[in-house]
């Protein structure tokens, strides 16, 4: 079981560390939340995901499963 914890640490580090890679490489696609809600709210919301964006998602569901691992299996 030690092992089994041992490679959900690594995991969980690993795609935390992936995650924020991602995030800071990301190209801006809007002007923030500022102006989200003024004239450009449509345009700003309206910005269909692309591929990196699922990418983004699948590196946190690894993050948040394995921290959920890890949760559950804390006192194993």
């Amino acid at each position: 079981m030690a092992i089994v914890k041992l490679l959900l640490w690594v995991l969980f580090f690993a795609s935390a560390l992936f995650m924020m890679l991602v995030i800071l490489l990301q190209e801006p696609k809007g002007g923030g939340l500022a102006e989200a809600f003024g004239g450009m709210g449509a345009q700003t919301f309206g910005v269909k995901a692309g591929g990196i964006n699922r990418f983004t998602f699948t590196i946190f569901a690894v993050f948040s499963g394995s921290a959920l691992l890890l949760h559950v299996l804390r006192d194993v």
